[in-house]
């Protein structure tokens, strides 16, 4: 277990809205989201939205997934897996994360995996559903190829807290799935292992003023949360520098590709494979660095209104496995 290094869990579990939670259902049901009632074609959104489920671990484990209307069902689409925070739904990452919008633009499907009461299994003894969630976001994604062309060398994972630390945990646990990866708010909460040898992109986004998951040392809140030590030392930067040991980056220290009143980007472009690792670092967000109104907090999240879910995906984009 590691102590002094990167990546702890969020001690603050979010408000859950229950009237958002997305229904199981079987799979061979699908609910369109999305149906006119009649209505004229102008008043359609741009995509369409239906709900699976698939039995893992003998349990209905059910995601929402987003397919632009526009999408041609003869070219393989590219798959961005999105995850919600802890104590909340896959409906309520939807309507936060923005990645609907991009989806429709570039013409890519969206993947909104639930998790087992409202959180992730990500190696983290004091909150742990107990359930395989690497497994059942295999399966999903097993099922997904089923009924859709997917492009296997244009598969992303994102996610926001302790999604973002189960995005991170899926791509050092699995070797050969995705592309990229690239998240919201949350660092790798265990070590790697060791048959993690082929390197992924990453890129975290974290706001400095986070109290949530804390941006510099989140040893206090992992502490109070959770009366644990894993927090100790965890950090954005030191989940940059743990990001940049895996990969087998070079260079002593981050270069600054970015800077300026609103936030900075750092990180590494010479690594193994060739892949990279980016810290954005967004000055006067908290614990929501998405571009909407306010965080749990009632507080403006990203209140400078920075394209942080844009300046993510035009990174995690860059990449294709080969």
């Amino acid at each position: 277990m590691r102590f002094t290094e990167r990546g702890l869990f969020c001690p603050i579990i979010l408000v859950l809205l229950m009237s958002h939670l997305s229904g199981c259902i079987l799979p061979d049901n699908v609910v369109d989201e999305n149906q006119n009632d009649g209505a004229d074609e102008s008043n359609l959104e741009p995509y369409m939205i239906t709900t699976h489920c698939i039995e893992h671990e003998l349990l209905d484990r059910c995601f929402m997934l987003l397919v632009p209307n526009n999408l041609t069902q003869d070219i393989s689409a590219p798959l961005v897996i999105d995850l919600h925070g802890m104590g909340d739904t896959n409906q309520m990452q939807f309507e936060l994360s923005a990645f609907a919008e991009i989806a429709v633009e570039e013409n890519f499907i969206v993947a909104y995996p639930q998790g087992e009461e409202l959180i992730w299994s990500i190696d983290v003894e004091e909150v742990d559903n107990g359930l395989d969630d690497i497994g059942f976001l295999l399966e999903m994604l097993a099922s997904i190829k089923g009924m859709y062309s997917i492009d296997d060398s244009r598969i992303h994972m994102t996610g926001w807290s302790m999604g973002c630390m189960m995005t991170q945990f899926f791509a050092v646990e699995t070797q050969g799935i995705l592309a990229s990866a690239g998240c919201m708010s949350g660092y790798l909460m265990t070590e790697a292992p060791s048959t993690y040898s082929i390197p992924i992109p990453f890129m975290e986004v974290h706001g400095v003023l986070d109290s949530t998951v804390q941006y510099t040392d989140n040893s206090v809140n992992f502490m109070l949360g959770f009366e644990s030590t894993r927090g100790i030392n965890v950090g954005a930067m030191q989940n940059l520098e743990y990001w940049a040991d895996l990969n087998g980056c070079s260079g002593v220290v981050p270069e600054i590709f970015e800077l300026n009143d609103d936030f900075d980007i750092r990180g590494y472009s010479e690594c193994e494979n060739g892949a990279e690792v980016r810290l954005m670092s967004l000055f006067l967000a908290q614990h929501n660095p998405y571009v909407n109104d306010h965080d749990i907090h009632d507080k403006p999240g990203n209140p400078t209104g920075t394209p942080s879910t844009r300046i993510l995906w035009d990174f995690m984009s860059k990449f294709q496995k080969e």
